[in-house]
């Protein structure tokens, strides 16, 4: 692994998520202005949202971002947070429409039970959402996005309270969705991602999961009734410019990413989804190959005395094709090997006041691969709405 100079083809590469969205931008803005005297802005939503959280972590395995071995096969740790969510959009008659989604906070631990010491760690997160739909006609529409994502950890414990590295990334997205015969809609997306680590001074070894990606994924939508079936397959070429590979002839780590799935939705009284995801990773370096399959089903429902309750679960089953001794070292992202499940109960309590009660639990793999932990308990929290 090496974070010497990035080859000129790679630069090309790198630049091209932000090539894209200036392009998008200046499409999107070219197509809006005429209209801009008739546009009407909405918000959508905004919610504060205030929180406490008791969890417990289990495990016993090092981390690559904490040079100090300071594990221990059980943690607990108390959480405070706060959070913003806002959606915003800007509606032009017979050209479309633009929104913008900001969804950002702060989660302060006070955690427990390392040999050393007690760590306080804090985790800024945010992410910002930009995009313009349009009509092209009877049945068709294409939509340009760009998101920007970002991730602060400050006193990064070690194992097994997992946080995942500090980062920032950007993408930019085309998609084209058309209607066909007999209710069925076809959806075709074309995407690029830039992920850089934000790695402290004494564990540089974390920017070795920069990332540079594009790929692209295909869908279609059976429609009938309250209920819709989605079948989807696409491909996602990764880069890693600072993992070698220790071939001379092809030094740099390169990844593929073949995926595919099916989700059933039915809609009435109440929401369930149900999903089969799976994908299968091949790379010009052995360590990091391996196979995945997902289950997901998610349940929303009205609950008597105006509770909304919500269920949520996945399981993953995940192989590696190659056995190694060094750590893989593959971006410690929670949604792609992840088991979980959670129940959440939500009632109004006031005006433009919620409260909810949350119980949940997961296991999933740390920035080391293979590496797991698991993480149990319970929340509680307010959303307010302000209204305007």
């Amino acid at each position: 692994m090496t974070s010497g100079a990035i080859p000129r083809a790679h630069r090309r590469s790198a630049g091209g998520v932000c090539a894209l969205a200036c392009v998008l931008a200046a499409v999107s803005g070219g197509l809006v202005l005429p209209a801009a005297a008739r546009a009407q802005l909405a918000i959508q939503d905004f919610v504060v949202t205030a929180g406490a959280s008791g969890e417990g972590y289990q495990g016993n395995l090092p981390s690559v971002g904490v040079p100090v071995q300071d594990s221990t096969e059980f943690a607990s740790a108390a959480i405070g947070e706060v959070a913003v969510r806002s959606d915003l959009t800007y509606a032009i008659p017979e050209h479309g429409r633009i929104a913008l989604a900001f969804d950002g906070g702060l989660r302060q631990f006070s955690a427990r039970g390392f040999e050393l010491r007690d760590y306080s760690p804090r985790e800024w997160a945010g992410t910002l959402d930009l995009s313009y739909a349009r009509p092209l006609g009877a049945g068709a529409g294409v939509t340009v996005r760009t998101r920007l994502r970002g991730r602060q950890i400050d006193d990064r414990p070690p194992m097994p309270l997992y946080l995942q590295p500090g980062y920032r990334s950007a993408t930019a997205a085309l998609r084209f969705d058309v209607e066909g015969p007999r209710q069925v809609f076809y959806d075709l997306e074309a995407f690029g991602e830039r992920s850089e680590f934000l790695a402290p001074d004494f564990a540089p070894q974390i920017r070795l999961l920069d990332r540079n990606a594009h790929g692209i994924e295909a869908g279609a939508t059976l429609t009938g009734g309250s209920a819709n079936l989605r079948i989807y397959g696409g491909l996602e070429r990764s880069r890693y410019p600072r993992q070698e590979t220790f071939d001379p002839d092809d030094p740099v780590r390169e990844d593929m990413t073949f995926l595919g799935g099916a989700s059933w939705t039915y809609q009435a009284d109440y929401i369930v989804q149900i999903e089969l995801d799976g994908r299968a990773n091949r790379s010009n370096s052995d360590r990091p190959e391996y196979d995945a399959l997902t289950f997901r089903a998610v349940l929303s429902a009205s609950l008597p005395r105006q509770v909304a309750l919500n269920v949520y679960g996945a399981l993953t089953a995940k192989q590696y094709l190659h056995s190694t001794e060094f750590a893989r070292l593959l971006p410690g992202e929670e949604a792609n090997s992840a088991s979980q499940a959670y129940v959440s109960l939500t009632r109004s309590v006031a005006r433009n006041l919620d409260a909810t009660i949350r119980g949940g639990w997961t296991r999933a793999e740390t920035e080391i691969g293979g590496a797991y932990f698991q993480r149990f308990g319970a929340s509680f929290y307010l959303h307010y709405r302000p209204g305007f």
